[in-house]
């Protein structure tokens, strides 16, 4: 049987902004101005890794990130 590596999961925007305490509409203009990482799903869809994204904000200055809620 083979195993494969753990990977992370996936958030919605919604999902992702649930897990940040921000509003949806905070995750689409982080994304629309290429603040935070994102995968395509489809012709429009994104996901985020929840960590990929607290790492990018973290990064940025302007940006404050005080927790992540577990989900």
């Amino acid at each position: 049987m083979m195993t494969l590596p753990p990977t992370p999961s996936l958030l919605t925007r919604e999902g992702l902004a649930l897990a940040l305490g921000v509003h949806k509409s905070t995750v689409y203009r982080l994304t629309a101005l290429g603040r935070i990482p994102y995968v395509s799903v489809g012709r429009r869809g994104k996901r985020y890794e929840l960590q990929a994204v607290v790492r990018a904000l973290a990064s940025k200055p302007s940006v404050v990130v005080t927790e992540a809620v577990a989900l």
